[in-house]
């Protein structure tokens, strides 16, 4: 197998793992449900979340790579937290829009009039690429094909346009099967839904931020 084509199926399928980790699927099922609930609108979500995300990481990845500069521990694990930490931000604002399922968009408590502009598209590219500087250094280190003998080859460039591209499909699959589950809903059990992806999603960053900063 070309080396050119190895490395691009190599991160195509690190991609993909990525893209299904249990903080991604939360956060992206969070936001799926403060939009529409309509089946287009909910994948647009993951996807928007995935191309923040990915150009995040390849970005910062490339950077590294470029300059040698390298991400310590102590980088990843506050990083981590802040992942956590937006995690429960996305989880209150689910919190705070009780009727989003039914207007189609997030409203505080009391506010019923529709805004002139919406931010759900900013707010969703924006979270995906937050997130993505706690998972920067895992995908340095599970880079070999990038490097060998400390230099690096051009063949392995390939593994990073794999990489985003897995992310891209991975989390696409995850929104779509999304969508899919909140279109055959009622109305009401996919308020009820939303409220328990919001708890879970607070939870899960919580336990993220307790856990690093104890660790």
């Amino acid at each position: 197998m070309p080396p050119l084509f190895f490395a691009f199926l190599f991160g195509l399928g690190q991609g993909l793992l990525h893209a299904v980790g249990p903080d991604h699927c939360a956060a992206m099922a969070t936001l799926g449900t403060l939009g529409p609930a309509r089946r287009r609108a909910t994948l647009l979500v993951a996807l928007r979340f995935a191309i923040g995300h990915a150009a995040v990481l390849a970005s910062v990845a490339t950077f590294c790579l470029m300059t040698g500069v390298v991400l310590s521990e102590t980088f990843e694990r506050w990083a981590e937290i802040f992942g956590g930490a937006v995690l429960v931000a996305i989880a209150i604002a689910a919190f705070l829009s009780p009727n989003v399922l039914r207007h189609g968009h997030p409203h505080l408590p009391g506010h019923t009039q529709e805004p002139h502009s919406h931010r759900h598209e900013r707010v969703t590219t924006a979270a995906g690429a937050l997130m993505a500087f706690s998972g920067v250094r895992a995908l340095l280190l599970a880079l070999p094909p990038l490097l060998v003998g400390g230099s690096l080859r051009t063949s392995g460039w390939t593994y990073l346009p794999g990489f985003a591209l897995g992310i891209l499909v991975g989390m696409g699959a995850v929104g779509l099967v999304f969508a899919e589950g909140l279109e055959r809903m009622g109305s009401r059990v996919a308020e009820r839904l939303q409220r328990f992806v919001a708890a879970g999603s607070a939870a899960l960053g919580l336990f993220w931020i307790v856990s690093r900063l104890s660790g």
